[in-house]
């Protein structure tokens, strides 16, 4: 179960990256072109909140079924001293969850926002600073923190 959760949350990242970048898109040009607010605007922006908590969902159940974190939890002060160790078991898991926080709060703002302009403004600065943080985040092959395959497979 472990290895098939850990592959999905692999093939979500993608899914993730991809509907950020759309919805980071849309907004930014909305934003800066002074566009009004479409529905299609709004379902981005509800897609990518929801694939991004799905995928946080997924990295909860992988923090508590990996071998690699569960060191880390029962070996603390020693897994400090290992980068690949502190990047899974604190470094990535708690950047991830402000992302994903940051990101809600910015769908939510951005929702309820009075005008298109600042509905577009809202989605397009908090969504810009989620995906930076969560890209900061995730152990890309050329991290200096972790490295992890691009694909895993299944």
């Amino acid at each position: 179960m472990y290895l098939t959760l850990l592959a999905l949350h692999s093939v979500i990242r993608w899914f993730v990256v991809i509907i950020l970048g759309l919805t980071l898109a849309a907004s930014w040009q909305g934003w800066l072109s002074n566009r009004p607010y479409t529905p299609t605007d709004a379902r981005l922006r509800s897609i990518a909140t929801s694939i991004t908590h799905l995928q946080l969902l997924l990295g909860f159940v992988l923090y508590f079924k990996s071998p690699i974190t569960g060191y880390f939890r029962e070996n603390f002060r020693e897994s400090l001293n290992s980068s690949d160790l502190t990047f899974f078991g604190l470094i990535h898991i708690s950047l991830m969850l402000v992302a994903v926080v940051v990101l809600t709060f910015g769908s939510s703002l951005g929702k309820r926002a009075a005008t298109d302009a600042q509905k577009h403004r809202t989605v397009a600065l908090y969504f810009l600073a989620g995906t930076l943080i969560l890209l900061a985040a995730v152990p890309w092959p050329f991290s200096p923190l972790a490295q992890r395959p691009l694909f895993r497979s299944f």
